[in-house]
């Protein structure tokens, strides 16, 4: 099972392993927006059933999206806020933290140890699945933030397409929670974004994570209307289905 790109002419996707879970595919549509036609989403599924796995898992899509898979049997399992930044005339503050690009495989490696601690079991990106949401844009910028004993406290991974923007990963070191890593590396993005004028600017996050809501509206972010949702797909079940 290694990663894979599929594409019917239109719409194109990225298939790869589930970090934590060999047997999940994790199947993220290039543009969230756009669905598959019906007809790829089932080729797409009987390729992917194929290949081994036991279970199909979304990236975060639209709700014109989703509706398309929801059509095919996958369910809901996370329900996520979409916020939006509009950059045009603001004035972005200087990060506290000093940042560094990440480049070697220690430093992804790094930067894994932190996400492992930073998300809920299942939901972490090893090296390799960071390496994989660096290509979601066709530009990106990923930064480990420092503490003043140059200890890494947090990661950050900002990508831009032509005139959007998009914090793509975010997870700090609990150990450093509270003390302004999140806001630096946030900034640290921003000032990027701007200086290649980028007007819009999108994050997302579960509904339930207040902490890092407060901290997106604090500097601006606002809700939008419509949410997001990361679907899946039990194989199995569906194979039983259609017996």
């Amino acid at each position: 099972m290694t990663a894979r790109v599929l594409d019917d002419g239109t719409v194109r996707a990225r298939l790869r392993p589930w970090p934590s879970e060999v047997d999940v595919a994790h199947l993220v549509l290039t543009d969230h927006t756009v669905a598959p036609r019906s007809t790829t989403l089932l080729d797409w599924t009987n390729l992917i059933t194929r290949d081994g796995y036991s279970t199909i898992r979304t990236g975060a899509l639209s709700p014109d999206a989703a509706r398309v898979f929801l059509d095919h049997g996958y369910v809901e399992i996370q329900h996520l806020a979409l916020l939006r930044l509009d950059l045009t005339d603001v004035i972005i503050g200087e990060p506290h933290h000093r940042t560094r690009a990440l480049r070697s495989y220690r430093a992804f490696e790094t930067a894994a140890r932190i996400d492992r601690k930073a998300f809920d079991p299942g939901w972490e990106l090893d090296a390799a699945g960071i390496r994989d949401a660096c290509t979601a844009t066709p530009t990106h910028r990923i930064r480990l933030a420092l503490t003043t004993a140059d200890e890494p406290a947090g990661y950050m991974i900002t990508g831009r397409n032509g005139s959007a923007g998009f914090i793509q990963r975010l997870a700090v070191e609990p150990g450093h929670e509270g003390q302004g890593v999140a806001t630096s590396l946030l900034l640290d993005g921003l000032h990027w974004l701007q200086r290649h004028r980028v007007r819009d600017v999108l994050i997302n996050t579960r509904l339930d994570n207040d902490r890092a809501l407060d901290l997106y509206r604090r500097l601006g972010f606002v809700d939008m209307d419509e949410n997001l949702s990361v679907l899946e797909l039990s194989v199995s079940s569906r194979a039983a289905g259609e017996r």
